[in-house]
């Protein structure tokens, strides 16, 4: 009797456990799954991207590095491969031998690569035009109250045909742009530009000791990662 008693609850714990682990597969599978752009118009936009460069005569890449690397994204508790796509500002990720882009609207995701030590997050820049507002931006800092990302880019410049033989002629290329900087107060998921200008910097952190004095001791010059660094760690020791 206390045998049988026994099996019932061994096979009511199974029962259990298989449940819950398919309920956990399941939601994991579905937040996996809002990670990407299931539109075809997204997807088309990669493709275009990847016909240009096919193309003979362009010089350069959309990548500042072409290859896939492994990261783990947050809060999924899975690594996948990724490569950033700094021309259109897209995540590029191996889904099933597919390349897709990830859809940068739901912004709870963190990438985490592992090569380079490079943490990815989507935020929002309300002065950026419509199309641009939301974007991946790189982690330089992790302060409580103020934090620092840079943001790369590459931009796609057609070929300029000759107006004489082949005077002035320019062929395709993707062009490195300067980094800029830009800071998140808090965790509120947007972004300000960090100015160049010292009367704009000591403006932005008023109220946060004699920063004017800082930069003047230190030389900062925020369009220097290692000077931004320096003082958005000082604004947060204040």
């Amino acid at each position: 009797m206390k045998s049988h008693f026994k099996k019932k609850i061994i096979l009511f714990c199974g029962l259990i456990l298989v449940t819950f682990v398919g309920f956990a597969q399941t939601a994991r599978q579905a937040v996996q799954a809002s990670m990407f752009h299931n539109d075809v118009n997204s997807q088309a936009i990669l493709q275009k991207n990847l016909n240009r460069i096919l193309k003979a005569n362009i010089d350069g890449t959309p990548y500042f590095d072409e290859s896939f690397n492994s990261a783990k994204i947050l809060p999924i508790d899975k690594v996948f491969f990724v490569r950033y796509n700094a021309a259109i500002d897209e995540m590029e990720v191996i889904q099933n031998n597919d390349t897709l882009l990830m859809n940068k609207e739901n912004r709870k995701y963190v990438i985490k690569q592992n090569k380079g030590n490079i943490t990815y997050k989507v935020l929002e820049n309300p002065e950026a035009s419509n199309d641009e507002k939301l974007g991946y931006y790189i982690q330089l800092t992790d302060g409580e109250n103020v934090k620092l990302y840079r943001k790369d880019r590459k931009k796609f410049v057609e070929s300029k045909a000759a107006a004489y033989g082949s005077i002035n002629e320019t062929r395709a290329k993707y062009k490195e742009q300067k980094s800029e900087f830009y800071i998140e107060y808090g965790d509120s998921g947007t972004v300000v530009e960090l100015p160049r200008n010292k009367k704009s910097i000591i403006k932005l952190f008023a109220d946060k000791g004699d920063i004017k004095n800082f930069i003047k001791k230190n030389n900062i010059k925020t369009n220097k990662e290692a000077d931004a660094i320096q003082l958005v760690n000082y604004v947060n020791s204040l």
